[in-house]
């Protein structure tokens, strides 16, 4: 066996030994033919530059080929803006419609990461494709999209349109960034990029057949649908279309998922209610807003409430002067607490809690009066908590004796199953002013809160798909990173040192 391993090592020893000799001859060559002076002056050595230039054009154009077709670049940026996961993937293998991704710029300035982000979704899919468009020079994709677009407001947005199915979706630069709560300053601050979560639902949405319809119930001194404004306009960027349904004017409740009774001032007729009542018992879900001013004798929509295990107590919820952290400001303004349930969980996990409810009723703690039905508390006040009767001309928001004092519920969520086994559920709040201010979604979650809200409603037909935003920007340091500084900056003079030593030292000796 030795004298076997003897011979191997042998035999590789001189092919290693004739490998290079062969390497040196033809190396010594080819340095004395470069010697000569055709190859060092004159037209054989323009030729050998250009032609080494034109080796390396064809190389870039060739691997951009590659990048261009297959998307062979890494995304190395720390928070991995262009990446693309797994559920992106299934929604585009999933397309069956051609899409147009128009990416809006003004002027010549161009979003170059949003860019970015588009060419990889273009890269996924030959069904997908980017249509960089200069809104000053193409003034016509302002009217193409029935209005949605406007010159002035919309550059670096994008378009999401399928014409197969006459859907489309305008994302702006809103749309592309999300906000976090910054506890030591008070205030909201762009926290994250949200590029492929609003792309890819944005897909799923211009693609699908069936989107789900939300319907504003009219016709009982509801809240309009100009008041409105600020929360249709929320659930139609979110995917979801909504309609006015007057049922004393002939409309019907056919083709509604979602039936939105905001703050009516007149009871419904029995012919209504009977409507409603069979629009629930085929799965349709109810989502109610009262107001503390609203009427308290209106037969028949409190009987639809209590259905659901809804029942409205008259007066404003006041917070309790000791509970510092449930209102902000006048003791009116409520901050909400959440109640641990599947609804509020992430919400609660992700620090997305904060809601502002300005001049609230409450609803009596929910109870189950049969085993059809299942209800909870959603929101819910502090301890010492009181309801204001405002019927009894006291306009003063201080405790009198008698007013009721207690945790209050505001919100209400229940479930009924029917007779053959259809599920509606009923959503109720004692506020509307969370939904229609402005202000609310722009200082509060109470975005995130809806959308909670309608996939608890909804769970068949709502579009979000599990997509975590980016980092918007770079982590600073930390405390807890100052030791791997310390050490960068001693390990710098030191290694100075080291090599001072090292070249100082043999002349020394010398």
């Amino acid at each position: 066996m030795k004298k076997v391993l003897l011979s191997v090592g042998r035999f590789f020893a001189g092919a290693f030994r004739w490998v290079g000799r062969v390497f040196s001859s033809r190396g010594r060559a080819l340095a004395e033919t470069l010697r000569k002076p055709k190859w060092r002056h004159g037209g054989y050595g323009a030729a050998l530059l250009c032609g080494f230039i034109a080796l390396c054009v064809l190389l870039n154009i060739g691997l951009k080929s590659l990048e261009d077709t297959y998307g062979w670049t890494l995304d190395f940026s720390f928070n991995g803006y262009a990446s693309t996961g797994a559920e992106t993937k299934k929604v585009v293998d999933a397309l069956q419609h051609p899409i147009q991704l128009y990416l809006l710029y003004n002027s010549g300035e161009m979003d170059s990461q949003l860019d970015e982000v588009l060419e990889r979704y273009h890269r996924l899919s030959d069904k997908i494709t980017v249509v960089p468009t200069d809104i000053a020079q193409n003034p016509g994709v302002v009217t193409r999209f029935g209005g949605s677009v406007t010159q002035s407001s919309d550059a670096n947005s994008v378009v999401v349109n399928c014409e197969d199915t006459g859907r489309y979706k305008l994302l702006s630069y809103s749309d592309f960034v999300t906000q976090g709560y910054n506890v030591e300053s008070g205030t909201f601050e762009i926290a994250g990029l949200a590029y492929e979560k609003k792309l890819t639902e944005a897909l799923v949405y211009v693609t699908q057949t069936d989107v789900p319809v939300v319907g504003i119930l009219q016709g009982h001194g509801e809240l309009s649908t100009d008041t409105l404004k600020n929360l249709t306009d929320f659930l139609n960027s979110n995917n979801y279309d909504t309609k006015t349904v007057d049922l004393l004017a002939g409309d019907t409740l056919a083709d509604i998922d979602l039936l939105l009774i905001a703050d009516p001032q007149k009871d419904f007729s029995q012919d209504e209610l009977t409507a409603i009542k069979a629009f629930a018992e085929k799965g349709g879900s109810l989502f109610v807003t009262r107001d503390y001013t609203d009427p308290s004798n209106l037969t028949n929509y409190f009987s639809l409430l209590a259905n659901y295990g809804v029942v409205p107590i008259p007066g404003v919820v006041v917070a309790g002067e000791e509970d510092s952290g449930s209102y902000y400001g006048e003791r009116i303004y409520l901050l909400p607490y959440f109640n641990q349930m599947e609804l509020t969980q992430p919400l609660i996990s992700g620090n997305m809690n904060v809601l502002l409810l300005a001049g609230a009723c409450a609803f009596e703690t929910p109870q189950q009066t049969d085993s059809a039905l299942s209800v909870a508390t959603v929101l819910k006040s502090g301890p010492n908590a009181y309801i204001r009767d405002t019927s009894d001309a006291n306009t003063s928001i201080d405790y009198q004796e008698g007013d009721r004092k207690g945790e209050m519920t505001l919100a209400v969520l229940s479930g009924r199953m029917h007779a053959d086994g259809n599920v509606s559920r009923m959503f109720a709040i004692g506020n509307s002013t969370v939904f229609t201010d402005e202000y609310m979604y722009q200082r509060t979650f109470n975005e995130e809160f809806i959308l909670q809200v309608m996939g608890e409603l909804l769970p068949q037909k709502t579009i979000s798909l599990d997509i975590m935003a980016s980092a918007a920007f770079h982590p600073g340091l930390t405390a807890g990173s100052q030791t791997a500084g310390i050490a960068l900056l001693v390990a710098l003079p030191m290694l100075v040192l080291l090599a001072a030593v090292l070249v100082l030292h043999p002349r020394r000796n010398r």
